[in-house]
């Protein structure tokens, strides 16, 4: 019979939170602006995505990737 070894703990999202930390670029803030074009509604949504589940977070980046092969 073998020994069944504990695949360890699952990280709970806040958890997982720390280990991803989103910087925008200053085109990516042009993009941003490009987008809401009020300063206000920019801001907030950049600290909104910042807040985000890493899983946000990585969808956000692939998506603004997009929208700049667009753009």
């Amino acid at each position: 019979m073998r020994e069944r070894k504990n695949p360890g703990r699952h990280m709970l999202p806040h958890e997982r939170k720390a280990l991803i930390n989103l910087e925008f670029e200053e085109e990516d803030m042009q993009l941003f602006h490009c987008i809401y074009e009020n300063e206000d509604d920019m801001i907030a949504a950049v600290q909104v995505l910042r807040d985000a589940p890493p899983e946000i977070q990585i969808l956000a980046v692939q998506l603004i990737d997009m929208i700049k092969e667009v753009v």
